[in-house]
């Protein structure tokens, strides 16, 4: 990657780097550069200096891992800043929310079961369902030794399925530093869409402890 080639560009952030970046809470280099662009105030204008002072790297390991980014689609480079939302999390979550399901019924719970937002659901249906994930998540973890080391499983989301495998409601997991979230969707699962990376930032920037 050439300065000319990145010159007056910003850090583009795609929803595979996001999901890399939350799925679990194992440190690793890619991950802690993802968690601090994911909770960035600005959109960052990209540079060789930046990603060394980020990452903590020598130069030519922290260009490694910057193209190593770069080729696993988990950041772009764009021509124009990112948006970055700045309103308060309770005003926008609704709307981030439906975008994350085929049926517009999401609901998000921290790692105690309560329920921070939802969109779609009856209120009781999304509380019982946000309790529900707390359940999942404390099984989980008691068997994560077998789940994640043994059988080299990616992550601690769980799932309903329908008789041909496809998914009635999934829990997906979101770690962000100390804190755990657990995203309920409905029927399919849009995570390939902005508004999942958006969500993410939002989060970050509220809750993310180094």
């Amino acid at each position: 990657m050439t300065s000319a080639t990145t010159q007056n560009q910003f850090i583009q952030i795609c929803p595979a780097g996001a999901f890399y970046a939350t799925v679990g809470s194992e440190p690793d280099d890619a991950r802690a550069l993802l968690l601090q662009l994911l909770s960035s105030d600005v959109s960052l204008p990209f540079s060789r200096e930046l990603i060394v002072e980020l990452t903590d790297l020598e130069g030519d390991e922290a260009d490694k891992l910057f193209e190593k980014l770069v080729s696993k689609n988990f950041v772009g480079l764009s021509n124009s800043p990112s948006r970055i939302i700045s309103d308060s999390i309770e005003k926008i979550l609704p709307a981030l929310l439906k975008e994350l399901s085929s049926s517009g019924k999401v609901a998000l719970a921290d790692d105690h079961g309560f329920c921070l937002g939802s969109t779609g659901y009856e209120p009781h249906h999304a509380e019982a369902l946000c309790a529900l994930a707390a359940d999942l998540s404390s099984l989980h973890e008691r068997h994560s030794l077998l789940l994640n080391r043994d059988l080299s499983f990616m992550g601690e989301s769980w799932g309903m399925l329908d008789p041909v495998g496809l998914s009635q409601v999934g829990f997906w997991v979101i770690h962000l530093g100390h804190q755990r979230f657990v995203l309920i969707i409905d029927q399919m699962p849009r995570l390939n869409q902005s508004c999942y990376v958006d969500l993410l930032s939002v989060l970050a920037r509220r809750y993310l402890d180094y």
